[in-house]
């Protein structure tokens, strides 16, 4: 025999949801613990970028500030080995062209699955290349090319930014430097609302920058403040035993930090307020 569900139990059921919502909390049914507002179980994302940032059972924070267009620049270097300004072999031993192109694949993934949890949101890839190889060149044309996603690679001009160095006695460097100038030039001309400097070393988890936009999202309208957000690399530049607030993300815990590497997301507003820092 089929149940008969009350309509007047059902409509009873939909006022109690909508009161309780409008006190700011959400009604979770025990018995097979799905929220009854959207039929979604709480192991589920429950949040919907631009509109409400859920965390059980933390509750929920509206948006206010929305997000529609992330770009990533990464910057790409492949002519030297050795870490910049140390004399050391990087993990693993291998050619710098293999970390940089584990780093791009692994971020090429993660625009993907971003623009499928993110459909209103405007992806773009934007690689800055320090005149590597040929071969190289067409190797990261591929790989974007095979992900469908939308980029464009571009090559270093050095000789445009060197002489805003305050030394010349490195050349390393100073393409380093130049580098970073050549991302902010990009980042400043064009209207995206978050940008993500990002070094041709980091390999991503799948899903980090759907961590990173989602997290971003929830701090920024939780504080009222744009926040920076950067991704850790290396644990042993973590060591340091000093106060830190920690909070909950999205999926993750996160931590106060003082100092970081070049690879961070950032707003375009936050980048403009603090350029002169720079």
């Amino acid at each position: 025999m089929k149940k008969i569900k009350s309509k007047k139990n059902h409509i009873l059921k939909k006022l109690l949801v909508k009161f309780v919502r409008k006190l700011g909390y959400e009604i979770i049914n025990q018995n097979n613990l799905t929220i009854p507002s959207n039929n979604k179980k709480i192991t589920k994302n429950l949040s919907t970028i631009n509109k409400r940032i859920t965390n059980i059972p933390l509750g929920f924070v509206d948006i206010k500030k929305k997000i529609n267009s992330v770009a990533v620049i990464l910057r790409t270097f492949t002519n030297e080995n050795k870490l910049l300004s140390q004399n050391k072999k990087r993990i693993f031993e291998k050619s710098k062209t293999t970390y940089s192109i584990k780093a791009l694949k692994s971020i090429c993934e993660n625009i993907i699955s971003s623009q499928k949890e993110f459909k209103n949101i405007k992806f773009f890839l934007k690689i800055i290349d320090d005149n590597s190889s040929k071969k190289f060149l067409k190797q990261m044309f591929s790989i974007c090319k095979k992900s469908k996603i939308n980029f464009h690679i571009e090559n270093l001009n050095i000789d445009k930014f060197k002489d805003k160095m305050n030394f010349k006695n490195n050349d390393r460097m100073i393409a380093h430097n130049c580098h970073i100038y050549q991302s902010k030039e990009f980042a400043l001309s064009n209207n995206y609302d978050l940008v993500y400097f990002l070094e041709d070393d980091y390999v991503h988890e799948q899903k980090s920058l759907i961590e990173m936009i989602y997290t971003y999202q929830k701090l920024t309208n939780q504080i009222s403040e744009n926040v920076i957000l950067c991704p850790a690399d290396y644990p042993y530049l973590y060591q340091k035993f000093e106060p830190s607030n920690i909070v909950i993300g999205h999926k993750k815990h996160w931590r106060q930090i003082s100092e970081t590497l070049c690879t961070y997301m950032i707003s375009k507003k936050n980048l403009i307020k603090y350029l002169s820092y720079y």
